[in-house]
């Protein structure tokens, strides 16, 4: 099959010049590499940073959270903090009934110290419901200590398992709005600056 010297499509048999050349005439394209240069009206980076594609473009940012999303986030944490105060109130109840001599079988789980813990996490509930992401995490920390002793007791502890998965979506619901507030504020500061300006 021939192909043609200029532009290097294959010419059909019985024609002296290819598809391409025929159409453009004696004018070929040039193997050269073209350079793409921006239209004379287009937007400057300045007007295009503000749009609503430069979240999507700019590395290392999330996409903006549906007042929906919002909303599903918020009620995630604030079951969090209801379990927390929960386990909390369960662990100074049984705690003090296990060291005042009330429930002796249970001495072994329970005692002083267990009231300790549940005054920490009746004091961890009350930071994670001020939006403290680093006491979710101390709490997610404790509670998955408090698992792996219970399975090394001996005692299968599935729902514990289930409890933790559920505490670590929370952690990262609460990671999501605290990101959600963030993006608010900047685009208040923004829209303030060039108010200003």
């Amino acid at each position: 099959m021939a192909v043609c010297k200029r532009c290097g499509c294959a010419i059909p048999i019985g024609s002296k010049t290819c598809d391409m050349c025929a159409v453009v005439g004696s004018i070929a394209p040039v193997n050269q590499p073209q350079v793409w240069q921006a239209p004379k009206d287009a937007a400057g980076p300045a007007e295009l940073a503000s749009s609503a594609g430069s979240w999507a473009a700019s590395p290392g940012t999330t996409r903006p959270l549906l007042p929906a999303d919002v909303q599903k986030a918020e009620k995630e944490v604030k079951k969090a903090w209801h379990w927390l105060a929960f386990v909390g109130s369960m662990y100074i109840v049984l705690g003090m009934a296990t060291a005042l001599g009330y429930m002796d079988d249970l001495s072994g789980l329970f005692g002083w110290w267990a009231v300790g813990v549940g005054a920490s996490f009746l004091t961890l509930a009350y930071f994670v419901r001020r939006g403290e992401i680093l006491a979710l995490v101390i709490a997610i920390a404790i509670y998955t200590l408090y698992t792996i002793a219970f399975f090394a007791v001996g005692s299968f502890a599935f729902l514990r398992i289930i409890v933790l998965a559920w505490l670590l979506r929370s952690l990262l619901s609460m990671y999501s709005i605290r990101q959600h507030r963030r993006a608010q504020a900047q685009q208040a500061q923004g829209s303030d600056q060039k108010r200003a300006a």
